[in-house]
């Protein structure tokens, strides 16, 4: 009598390590290559795929919105979005930046007390977000859009995610080779890089919860 079932397909990984590479790896070039405008172009006016950087003359020295992720009652991450101000303090716009990006403005006038410059690409805002902005109080905010300042990390996240997965899609091959469909592998050097491909995998896991969450 012949004993074992039938061994996995590994079709079915190998096709969703393809997708997650070429999705990773989109994401993350595409980011770095947007039609660059200025900050005061941004003012006047601002749309999403651009990229736009300048030095904001005022902003909140303390985030004007957050927006807080959760996953049942487990928090995932926290965003911050806050208002910076044209030279003549007519016009406003959204960024969503680190927590402490508000430590670049003073306190009282909202001047640019750092002189920072800032860098990101032009999003469209979630719903909630757009909400917050409405009505009188901001009325002079553009709320349709906001310029996000971590692009440039999430483009990095991103681009960490497709090169994992070709290298795992590499790893994934060598073994079939060596091993077989079902194998596993027999060296200590093959065992230290399959343990090696799990963590990876688990913190790119980690990753693109987040990247899908901020999208």
């Amino acid at each position: 009598m012949r004993g074992g079932g039938k061994k996995p397909s590994p079709v079915i990984a190998i096709i969703f390590l393809v997708l997650l590479a070429a999705l990773g790896l989109f994401m993350g070039i595409s980011g770095f290559f947007k039609e660059k405008i200025s900050l005061d172009d941004a003012f006047n006016n601002m749309e999403t795929g651009k990229s736009v950087s300048g030095v904001p003359a005022y902003g909140a020295s303390h985030p004007n919105f957050e927006y807080k992720h959760k996953f049942s009652v487990f928090p995932l991450m926290t965003e911050y979005y806050y208002i910076i101000l044209s030279d003549d303090m007519k016009n406003g716009l959204l960024v969503r930046a680190d927590k402490d990006f508000g430590d670049n403005f003073d306190v009282s006038d909202h001047v640019n007390s750092g002189g920072i410059k800032i860098k990101g690409n032009v999003k469209s805002t979630s719903r909630k977000v757009e909400e917050n902005f409405s009505g009188l109080d901001y009325r002079m905010v553009n709320n349709d859009c906001y310029i996000d300042l971590l692009s440039t990390k999430m483009n990095i996240r991103w681009l960490i995610i497709g090169i994992y997965n070709v290298i795992a899609l590499v790893c994934v091959a060598v073994n079939l080779k060596k091993n077989g469909v079902g194998g596993s592998p027999s060296t200590a050097l093959g065992k230290v890089i399959a343990a090696v491909v799990v963590v990876g995998a688990m913190y790119c896991t980690y990753l693109l919860v987040g990247m899908i969450v901020q999208i």
